[in-house]
């Protein structure tokens, strides 16, 4: 289990996490628990990750106040195709199942592009069997002990859930490993059948299509070589994740982070706060 915690201007955080039990894994890739206590409002971008996030609270409900101005408590946020501002003041308290779409699929039972585009509550997809969960999460004493909770529950539920597309499982596999890099047409040849059909599979299990996965991993890549600080320029990374140029990075960065990359190297630099591991 990493323990990480530490101390910003505005307050105090700590994030527990986990990886789930084995016959999860590729479904599930972490659990994360999370308390933070800020006395001034807080502020983050989130951007897409090309994975699902079921979040499962045990305080107050928290704000996006951009695109849209909406309140949430327990959710799901699906792989998105762009950013937002989240905001709170005061108390979070939760716990974050990070999962890729075909886990959420086998998960939730629902075909993913049913929640494409925006974020919606726990309960109006599980029902009671989301509150129950929480309750019990929420009861339980200890990160570890409601990890281990999770490693019961979840595959119960999953075993009996909506089994994931053959082709959509490998085009998600193919994209993942080449971080968003392998042309569609060279799926289309690798599985055998027409580009509609692919299309079609891949948005009923990942909620986007693999065009749009692609960008979406090709600037995650972006993300971390930026963040590790090591001077490189954006030009080079640009090239180095798959872009003829960096203009089509900066595009393709524009919309999904609402940023440029230096103004993104910039920002997450500011925000990163002092850490205390264990």
């Amino acid at each position: 289990m990493h323990v990480a915690n530490g101390r910003t201007a505005s307050g105090w955080w700590e994030m527990v996490s986990r990886p789930p039990v084995e016959s999860l894994r590729g479904l599930v890739r972490r659990y994360t628990g999370y308390r933070e206590d800020a006395t001034a409002a807080v502020r983050r971008r989130e951007v897409p990750t090309g994975s699902v996030s079921l979040i499962l609270s045990f305080g107050p409900r928290i704000r996006v106040v951009a695109p849209s101005l909406i309140e949430l408590g327990s959710f799901v946020a699906p792989i998105g195709t762009t950013w937002a501002i989240t905001e709170y003041t005061g108390t979070q308290y939760g716990l974050e199942i990070r999962m890729s779409p075909l886990g959420a699929t086998a998960l939730l039972g629902v075909p993913m592009d049913s929640l494409a585009g925006t974020e919606v509550e726990l309960s109006d997809v599980l029902g009671r069997e989301a509150d129950l969960l929480i309750e019990r999460l929420a009861e339980t004493a200890g990160w570890a002990a409601r990890f281990d909770l999770l490693d019961v529950v979840l595959p119960a539920r999953t075993a009996r859930g909506r089994t994931p597309s053959p082709v959509a499982a490998y085009a998600w596999r193919r994209l993942r490993e080449t971080n968003g890099r392998v042309p569609i047409g060279t799926l289309v040849d690798e599985l055998g059948c027409s580009h509609r059909y692919l299309l079609n599979q891949f948005r009923a299990h990942v909620g986007v299509g693999p065009k749009q996965l692609a960008v979406i991993l090709r600037c995650q890549q972006a993300m971390r070589l930026l963040e590790r600080r090591d001077g490189q320029h954006v030009a080079d990374i640009a090239m180095r994740c798959g872009y003829c140029d960096e203009a089509h990075l900066d595009r393709d960065f524009r919309q999904l982070v609402g940023v440029t990359p230096g103004q993104w190297h910039t920002e997450f630099r500011l925000d990163a706060p002092e850490l205390a591991e264990h």
